[in-house]
């Protein structure tokens, strides 16, 4: 038979360092540590996550302009001209900012406020011309009168800036 006192022999007894790692093994199995299950993530697939986002809005904006540009470059030289038009108007009246007369009464101010009647009657003459041809319409008449008017707006700009009748 076994003799209890000699089933363990002093080498066997774990020592006092043992125990404890023994019972912290134990202990973490039974009870977990609990983290915060609203800070953990994986970082791995957050930093993949936003590296596919820049990948896609970087795609989308490089797709929107190439498709601008093809649309803009396939449209016929006329259009594209009457673009440039409207877009040099549109910049130099931004510029300009509005027509402001000056308010001393002399004699110019006669000759400044007929150049602004006559800029109201070049807009409302551009914009009846523009309802009258369609943005398709290419009738080279149509299109060389929107294209005079259209000078004849630069043109007037430009006297009332250097005249002084309108201020940057």
């Amino acid at each position: 038979m076994i003799n209890p006192k000699q089933f363990y022999s002093p080498s066997d007894i774990p020592t006092e360092k043992d125990k404890r790692a023994i019972w912290n093994i134990v202990s973490n199995s039974l009870f977990p540590k609990r983290t915060s299950k609203a800070f953990s993530f994986d970082r791995r697939s957050f930093v993949y996550g936003m590296a596919a986002s820049f990948i896609v809005i970087f795609t989308s904006i490089g797709m929107y302009s190439t498709f601008k540009m093809l649309v803009e470059t396939s449209q016929p030289q006329e259009i594209r001209m009457d673009n440039a038009y409207q877009s040099a108007i549109r910049g130099f009246e931004e510029v300009v900012s509005s027509a402001m007369v000056s308010s001393k009464p002399s004699p110019k101010n006669d000759l400044a406020s007929l150049r602004v009647l006559r800029l109201q009657y070049l807009n409302e003459a551009i914009e009846q011309l523009k309802k009258e041809t369609n943005s398709h319409d290419l009738s080279p008449l149509k299109r060389q009168r929107l294209h005079a008017l259209y000078n004849m707006k630069l043109t007037l700009l430009q006297e009332m800036l250097h005249q002084g009748e309108i201020e940057l």
